[in-house]
């Protein structure tokens, strides 16, 4: 019996199926792992919010409603969740919005960072 490798695509184009980058939090700097369509769909995402990596990734993490527990699971799961929301897609377990008006992922607010805290463009 022949056996594929487990990430086949990855190994024909001879690139890393999952790429690491650092994030600033309110709590330091960390790394996560993700796709590289993982890291397209964040960054349109922050593009279309007017925000960074940074701020999403700390609006994920503070946010009391995630029960994933890693900061990876919970981005994954806000990029997941923001895109369903926006596709008016029903799917169980991710309210259809806010109630407020915004087609924002649960537990997501683009709302700019507090005054004194910067934010560098990655």
């Amino acid at each position: 019996m022949t056996r594929r490798p487990q990430h086949a695509s990855a190994a024909a184009s001879n690139s890393p199926s999952l790429v690491t980058r650092n994030l600033r939090l309110g709590r330091g700097r960390t790394s996560i792992r993700l796709e590289h369509l993982e890291w397209a769909a964040l960054d349109a995402i922050c593009v279309a919010e007017g925000i960074d990596r940074h701020h999403f990734a700390t609006q994920v993490d503070r946010d009391p409603s995630r029960r994933e527990k890693t900061l990876t699971s919970r981005v994954r799961s806000a990029i997941l969740a923001y895109f369903v929301v926006r596709s008016g897609v029903g799917v169980a377990g991710i309210p259809t919005g806010l109630g407020n008006g915004h087609d924002h992922a649960p537990g997501f607010s683009a709302k700019p960072p507090a005054a004194g805290q910067e934010e560098s463009r990655n």
